[in-house]
């Protein structure tokens, strides 16, 4: 298929900026001994895309290393964190161009008050390293689309890199490093998987203008993901939500008009009966229904996913949504690479 965007070549260069930023961390090597042992507390800051990588942090250092952390817009940083935030704490600022003013703003401030940062962006002499006492660089090459997408797949092996590295290596199993070097070759299939029906499904998303995707854990913040996708490539209004928390309030919304997508994780555990209950509910409204779950998940699905350790489970998941944000904006004769509002760099 010839690729006629910038955006559908940079989705399928989201395994190769995976695969390079994974290599080139293991090469020149992430300051993880030194932040486990200096910091007791990591709070991560950012915005759209990189917002959802912050998130993929977050989870993955108290669900890896067991260390407290968790993650602000940045555009709400000066309103919440910066009135508690310390020495003994560091600022995550990710950003791919370092220039994004939210993030840098809130750097500046958190440097100003004696707290370290670690930026996470492509362009470490950019305005944001500057700022740094720690740098992590991520390897996507240009990225000439607005929507981020491998940009996005950089950033998450640069974070769950971070993430293994804060662990002591004891308690990390064989199993997940093993996930997480296969991860690049995972992200292949699950485009070779997905591509026709992402391109199927977006001949009938396109007629919708509204759309709930529900996940549970890691494969929220893809639903995050998922949802910011659509939002800005086709201009659909769509909502993420943790499966519970749609049953309380959201779920009334159903019917005919709306789309409804369910990320089932690879361990859903008690939460499988709520994917269960939720897309009953849904198919008796007449919601236009589909679903991902993993290789030897409970629930049946339109698009089987490679099974990966639940913690890693957000990279594959939202390629299949950038895949249906580009061919849903195409089917509406939209410009994929220039959504209309949009810059590359929030400034």
């Amino acid at each position: 298929m010839t690729a006629s965007h910038y955006m559908i070549r940079e989705i399928r260069e989201g395994p190769a900026a995976f695969r390079e930023t994974l290599e080139a961390l293991s090469v020149m090597g992430v300051p993880s001994d030194e932040i486990g042992a200096r910091y007791r507390r990591i709070i991560t800051c950012s915005s759209g895309s990189s917002h959802h990588a912050g998130l993929c942090l977050s989870y993955a250092a108290s669900r890896i290393a067991g260390i407290e952390a968790y993650s602000v817009h940045a555009s709400e940083y000066s309103e919440h964190v910066h009135n508690f935030l310390q020495r003994g704490h560091l600022l995550v600022a990710i950003s791919q161009s370092g220039e994004s003013v939210d993030t840098v703003r809130a750097a500046r401030l958190a440097s100003a008050k004696g707290v370290d940062v670690l930026a996470l962006t492509s362009v470490p002499d950019s305005t944001l390293g500057s700022l740094a006492r720690y740098v992590v660089v991520v390897k996507c090459g240009v990225e000439r689309a607005i929507p981020a997408t491998k940009s996005f797949m950089a950033q998450l092996a640069a974070v769950y890199s971070l993430a293994f590295g804060l662990a002591p290596a004891r308690l990390v199993a064989d199993s997940l490093r093993e996930d997480l070097s296969k991860l690049p070759g995972l992200l292949g299939q699950t485009i070779d998987r997905s591509e026709e029906l992402m391109q199927r499904q977006a001949k009938k998303l396109a007629s919708v203008r509204h759309a709930f995707i529900l996940g549970y854990g890691p494969s929220y913040i893809a639903a995050l993901e998922a949802s910011l996708k659509l939002k800005e490539t086709c201009g659909i209004h769509a909502e993420a939500y943790s499966i519970g928390e749609f049953r309380h309030g959201p779920i009334s919304l159903l019917d005919s008009d709306v789309a409804c997508m369910f990320i089932t994780p690879p361990e859903p555990g008690d939460y499988l009966d709520v994917f269960e209950k939720v897309a009953t509910e849904a198919l008796s409204s007449g919601s236009q229904i589909m679903m991902l779950s993993h290789e030897g998940g409970g629930l049946g699905a339109d698009v089987t996913l490679p099974r990966i350790s639940h913690v890693l489970a957000t990279a594959v998941e939202v390629v299949p949504f950038q895949l249906l944000a580009y061919y849903t904006a195409v089917e509406k004769g939209l410009d994929p690479d220039r959504p209309r509002r949009l810059r590359k760099v929030v400034q």
